[in-house]
């Protein structure tokens, strides 16, 4: 070691033991220059050096100091790994900040740990990080608020398994931003993409549109083609002879019922929707005696209506959409037999509870 630290290194029980925050400061700033001065030429021996003693001290110093460090500290590839640490772990997004964005000295289980716990602050932070690897943004995008979830999205150095791109598409389905990020990247899966622009409103779907991006218009012209041949093939097997699947509503009594509920002609739309799902209007009057959102939802599900359609019926009814992402994800998660399963308990009953609804769920 080149370095003459020796003589600072003496200081510190004293320092440690008697002296200021600011003294401590002063010391912890000193001892980082001299590690900087010559960081390139340490070896592993000589960083642990540094690093027991930083440590140590990192823990009694003032903030200023501890923010100082952080921005010194994180552009290094051999900065002190339990320094690191600290500063990472710091609930003050001002100092954990710079290190989590740029220090390649921190595991991929500590960023799932930090991800899991951490402010939304702190999750940015992470986010914007060079590499991302898939452990890592399935802890993220688990948490992730709608501004996470935008920056990860457009990290470029960011990889994500199947079921985080699900999980990030479902939050696209209704913001028009995130759609974009999400129809820009070229690993997302084909189906999970689909299921989005299916999903999608007619907001986010004219955005995606208006698009001019070459690669973003070719998988929307593909996607709404896929969308196009499933219906198609749907229809073909409930019109075929020897299926039980019952046929589809006739596309003007869907329309009726969507425009009736627009409108907020809330008899009609109990009306029209008991005919179409088969369902008496007593039950329905029910379900929207009870508040059961999801019962109505199941019913939207059952007459094969879209998200945007589905909102306005269960507004007509209830006379609120109650917290949009609640109610879409209920509705996008419910599978056809779920629902003809319990629409056919509720035409049994001609009532159903709530607990009844959730348990056959």
């Amino acid at each position: 070691m080149t370095v003459a630290p020796q003589a600072l290194f003496a200081e510190l029980p004293t320092v440690l033991a008697q002296g200021t925050a600011a003294t401590r400061s002063e010391i912890l700033r000193r001892l980082t220059d001299l590690f900087l001065a010559q960081a390139g030429a340490f070896q592993d021996e000589h960083v642990a050096l540094f690093d027991g003693v930083m440590a140590v001290i990192v823990d009694t110093v003032e903030r200023h100091a501890l923010i100082r460090l952080g921005l010194q500290l994180a552009p290094l590839p051999n900065a002190p790994i339990r320094t690191i640490a600290r500063l990472v772990h710091s609930d003050d997004i001002a100092v954990a900040g710079p290190v989590l964005e740029r220090s390649t000295r921190i595991s991929d289980e500590v960023l799932v740990d930090i991800a899991s716990t951490k402010t939304q602050a702190h999750l940015a932070s992470i986010a914007v990080r060079r590499a991302l690897s898939v452990v890592v943004t399935d802890a993220l995008v688990g948490r992730a608020d709608l501004e996470v979830s935008r920056k990860v999205m457009a990290n470029r150095g960011a990889h994500f398994s199947e079921t985080g791109f699900r999980t990030i598409a479902g939050r696209a389905h209704l913001d028009e931003a995130l759609a974009l990020l999400v129809a820009g990247r070229g690993d997302v899966p084909a189906e999970v993409f689909r299921d989005m622009v299916k999903n999608a409103t007619d907001e986010v779907r004219r955005r995606l549109a208006r698009c001019e991006e070459p690669g973003v218009r070719q998988r929307l012209n593909q996607a709404v083609t896929a969308i196009g041949s499933q219906l198609l093939h749907a229809r073909r097997r409930a019109e075929a002879p020897g299926t039980a699947t019952p046929a589809s509503p006739a596309p003007d009594k869907l329309k009726a019922l969507c425009e009736k509920a627009r409108s907020g002609k809330r008899g009609d739309v109990i009306e029209d929707l008991a005919v179409i799902t088969e369902v008496p209007d007593v039950a329905i009057k029910n379900l929207i005696k009870q508040g059961s959102e999801e019962g109505i939802l199941i019913l939207c599900k059952v007459a094969g209506l879209a998200w945007p359609d589905a909102k306005a019926v269960l507004l007509a009814l209830t006379g609120s959409a109650g917290d949009p992402r609640t109610a879409f994800g209920t509705f996008s998660g419910l599978t056809a037999e779920t629902a003809q399963r319990v629409v056919r308990f509720i035409r049994l009953r001609k009532s159903a509870s709530h607990a009844e609804i959730r348990r056959l769920m």
